[in-house]
């Protein structure tokens, strides 16, 4: 059964993921500080009264939000908000509440990221700061105003979130550089299948098909899953093959001198040879061989292969090859004639006979029933390993069974190490997060490949946040002690003490205690 819903690319990310990248999100500064002011709806207040109907507020998110996926296929962001009031031309105070937040996903087909769009913001908690023991008519206003704030603030000017990695790449191996020569992403469509996994589905290259209800989940409760169709595989090739700077065609050559042992026996075969194309069988000719070597070469040229998937990670592979082969043989002598069948006889003589000259042009090689197996290299990209090749060779030439076999290998093995790659598809979860230096790092736990699609589930770990973490902490055990990234003490810790932390309330349930400079709020030893 197709899992990929007739698609070309299905992308499925795990809830937990989503989450993890929320919170690398705000570690990094996705959710910046929104100010506003708001002024109280009151008429006829003389001019000089006026500053006092502005409220100020600084709204921020200072926690990381959380992602939940529903029941019902519908996702709920949770945002614990944080707002300073400035009120009365000075006096200020602070106030946190819950937010559900409803959001629209889509898959980004330029980007290769899930991203998720705001469509509104109610309040479902709310914490006041109340140092000046307010009036709860003040209290209610604060909280209108509040709403008003976070909502503008979250459908307004933080208007959408991308909450994955890069999925995968664009950029195919061993093409010219420019625009036109990546992969064109048709618009896709999304759908949470479960509570726990959301499938984003896009295709390529001007492709229409696909049915969003018969994606299935096929992470397997890893982080992502990616899906790819067979008949985008072809599509992909097809795409990568009229464009690809790759050599199509090959010229090598070689010389070989052939050991005297290795081919005893042959030799009698080989001194016939000799003898006929020293004299046309006239002369009765004694002759020791004590050299035989030859030069060779071929042009090969590839053409396209045909593949198909098949059960068990494996691929089958057909197409044509033509070469164009020759070959030169030469044989070191030394003879003893007798003229005439005895009645007289010449001295002995060493000499080089150039027994073999040939060329055949345009010989048509057939690949036939090659089978390979499919796996992702260190590059994660889906990479065919050839297993099982049968090369036919129609070369007819009548020379010695032993040059004859060691022609024919040497070409084989000139094929067998020149095939162009057979490439699938780009590369899976290797890029950096954008604007940033967090790189990706994929631990590929499935790798299954039938006969329509090929799909693939992996665990996403991140590197190189430390960059953007607000915290450092020292590990050290004489210190345990957390920073302020932009304190002077955080910057002497040796590296290998180094711990980050996105979130201050981590790094105090992990022991650590502030710092006496920077956190002098937390400082308790």
């Amino acid at each position: 059964m197709m899992q990929t819903g007739g698609y070309d690319i299905v992308a499925e990310i795990n809830e937990s993921l989503l989450n993890k990248f929320l919170r690398m999100g705000h570690c990094i500064g996705k959710f910046p500080v929104f100010t506003g002011v708001y002024t109280l709806p009151i008429e006829d207040v003389p001019e000089s009264l006026q500053e006092f109907l502005d409220i100020g507020y600084d709204v921020s998110v200072n926690k990381a939000p959380t992602i939940d996926f529903t029941a019902t296929g519908s996702i709920i962001l949770n945002i614990r908000g944080q707002s300073k009031f400035t009120v009365l031309g000075g006096i200020s105070f602070e106030l946190e509440a819950e937010f559900t937040v409803g959001v629209v996903p889509s898959f980004n087909q330029i980007t290769r990221q899930f991203h998720i769009e705001f469509v509104d913001a109610a309040i479902d908690d709310v914490e006041l700061n109340d140092t000046y023991n307010l009036p709860s008519t003040i209290i209610v206003k604060l909280n209108e105003i509040l709403a008003i704030a976070m909502e503008e603030y979250l459908t307004e000017d933080l208007t959408t979130l991308e909450i994955s990695p890069v999925l995968y790449s664009l950029e195919l191996p061993y093409m010219p550089a420019g625009e036109s020569n990546k992969l064109s992403i048709g618009l896709g469509n999304t759908k949470v299948l479960n509570q726990n996994v959301m499938a984003g589905a896009v295709n390529l290259l001007g492709y229409n098909g696909g049915n969003l209800n018969s994606i299935t989940d096929f992470t397997d409760g890893n982080h992502v899953g990616l899906g790819v169709n067979e008949n985008a595989m072809h599509r992909v090739y097809d795409f990568w093959w009229q464009r690809t700077i790759h050599p199509k065609s090959l010229t090598q050559t070689e010389s070989k001198d052939f050991e005297m042992p290795n081919i005893v026996d042959w030799m009698d075969e080989l001194v016939d040879w000799v003898a006929a194309a020293l004299t046309l069988g006239l002369v009765d000719v004694d002759i020791d061989i004590d050299r035989v070597w030859a030069n060779f070469g071929a042009t090969i040229r590839f053409g396209k292969f045909n593949f198909d998937l098949k059960p068990g990670n494996k691929i089958n592979l057909d197409g044509r090859i033509s070469a164009d082969i020759w070959l030169r043989a030469y044989v070191q002598i030394t003879e003893t004639t007798e003229l005439f069948w005895g009645l007289a006889e010449v001295d002995e003589t060493t000499s080089t006979v150039k027994l073999f000259d040939l060329r055949v042009n345009g010989l048509n090689i057939d690949l036939e029933s090659a089978e390979a197996r499919v796996y992702l290299d260190s590059s994660n990209q889906l990479t065919v390993d050839i297993t099982n090749l049968d090369i036919t060779i129609p070369l007819t030439w009548d020379i010695p069974e032993f040059l004859l076999d060691y022609v024919i290998d040497w070409l084989v093995d000139g094929i067998v190490n020149n095939l162009p790659p057979l490439v699938l598809f780009p590369a899976l979860f290797t890029e950096t997060i954008p604007d940033t230096s967090i790189t990706v790092e994929a631990t590929v736990n499935k790798l299954f490949i039938d006969e329509p699609e090929a799909l693939v589930a992996a665990n996403i770990e991140t590197s190189s946040i430390g960059t953007y973490a607000p915290y450092w902490a020292n590990k050290n055990p004489e210190s345990l002690e957390v920073h302020t990234r932009d304190c002077e003490w955080a910057h002497r810790i040796a590296y290998r003490n180094r711990v980050f932390y996105c979130d201050l309330e981590e790094s105090f349930a992990d022991g650590y205690d502030g710092c006496a400079y920077c956190l002098p709020d937390y400082h308790h030893r």
